[in-house]
């Protein structure tokens, strides 16, 4: 897939995220993410360990804790990962208020 491809598949309020400065490192964005303690999953964009290709539904590790950027939500994960919530799925229960982090 040549660049422009790329650029073309990732949708507009991903890219908008990405082109911001959250003053941390963000591991990588996520769209449509359903929270499903005590896990969040989603279509993942921009994945800065190369573990999952662009646009592929995945499942985080256990969260540990949410920080709110901007507008948006910044999970962290017990492996040490960031992840950006773009967008909640439509229905898909957006739950984190009521989270109990340990």
């Amino acid at each position: 897939m040549t660049e422009q491809q790329l650029a073309s598949s990732i949708p507009a309020a991903v890219a908008v995220a990405m082109g911001k400065d959250f003053g941390m490192h963000v591991t990588a964005f996520l769209f449509a993410a359903v929270d499903s303690p005590p896990v969040i999953m989603g279509t993942i964009y921009g994945d800065t360990t190369g573990r999952f290709r662009e646009g592929a539904s995945m499942r985080t590790s256990r969260i540990m804790g949410v920080t709110f950027i901007d507008g948006y939500s910044l999970f962290q994960t017990v492996g040490g990962s960031q992840y950006l919530v773009v967008s909640w799925a439509i229905g898909g229960g957006n739950l984190y208020m009521n989270r109990i982090y340990h």
